[in-house]
């Protein structure tokens, strides 16, 4: 009986220290690619909720996808972009969720968007124009002046730049203390406007499209600019003689090309780094591509700009 109690003992000591060894791995645990299971599951769960990874790809695989958004949140935090979940991104994913108010499951309120009024809007604007973004009257109204306004606010702060006030939006507004000082009017909405546009990557082609169901190059352009208020014409050889004419080129800018036949046939706009961004037929649908690529360098015609 005797040796009975002392290998209980033993057992549940091994026990223990079994569930100590564990315990210290998965404090320590460093979450990267190639990895997967429920770890994996709730870092996509959470990444998904604070906007940097679209809903349902929570698939509990550590792939190209999750490295993306992971490298997009240690960028925005200054951490070093390797694509790896340790603890100074645990602790910066952390941070921000604790920006976020829990919100009562069935309670959380409607995100604001272009179209809505009333005095949720109303205390939107109030606080967009004590930060400096927004300019217009304060008439409880969602138009496009407030669409920039919040536009402006997401793109300053590291945000999806969609124009809609929702949970994450509404809550860094109202626990932001910083006014928008970064630069000039003008070159806050032309890093807006840039950001907008890639909202809609991967949007289909589709000729005489200008809608986000599916775009050709000038309808995606035109559509771009008529949400900040900027209105052009629907085709790409009239929008070549819209704006000012410029040789250097800043977000926001339209860059023309002569493709299909002799002229402006093609547009898009430039998003910085020599990249422009478009609607192409021969690819499919809206894509990024650099001003040094051969097929448009050699066919580029100029650029102008539209904002002030």
């Amino acid at each position: 009986m005797r040796y009975k109690y002392i290998a209980s003992g033993v057992l549940i000591i091994m026990i223990l220290l079994i569930l100590q060894v564990s315990d210290a791995r998965a404090e320590g645990r460093i979450l990267k690619t190639g990895l997967s299971g429920e770890d994996v599951s709730a870092l996509q769960t959470t990444l998904c909720s604070l906007g940097y990874l679209m809903p349902g790809k929570a698939d509990g695989i550590f792939g190209s996808l999750t490295m993306s958004a992971v490298v997009e949140l240690q960028r925005k935090h200054g951490l070093s972009c390797d694509g790896i979940v340790g603890p100074a991104t645990l602790a910066a994913m952390n941070e921000e969720l604790a920006i976020k108010k829990p919100q009562t499951k069935g309670t959380q309120p409607e995100a604001l968007k272009k179209g809505m009024r009333g005095d949720r809007v109303l205390n939107l604007q109030k606080k967009l124009t004590t930060l400096g973004y927004y300019q217009g009257s304060l008439d409880g109204i969602f138009g496009s002046g407030t669409l920039l306004a919040v536009i402006e606010f997401q793109t300053t702060n590291g945000l999806n730049a969609d124009g809609v006030a929702g949970n994450q939006t509404l809550g860094m507004l109202n626990g932001s203390p910083i006014g928008a000082s970064r630069g000039a009017t003008g070159d806050r909405r032309s890093q807006a406007i840039a950001s907008f546009a890639k909202q809609f990557l991967g949007t289909p082609y589709a000729w005489g499209g200008n809608t986000p169901g599916g775009f050709d190059c000038s309808g995606f352009t035109s559509y771009v600019y008529k949400n900040f208020g900027i209105q052009v014409p629907r085709t790409a050889d009239e929008q070549f003689y819209c704006g000012t004419r410029v040789s250097q080129l800043i977000p926001g800018d339209m860059v023309f090309f002569t493709t299909y036949e002799p002229g402006p046939s093609h547009a898009g706009i430039y998003i910085g780094d020599n990249n422009f961004i478009h609607s192409s037929s021969a690819a499919g649908g809206v894509i990024i591509t650099s001003l040094s690529k051969n097929y448009y360098s050699e066919r580029y015609l100029g650029a102008c700009r539209l904002i002030n």
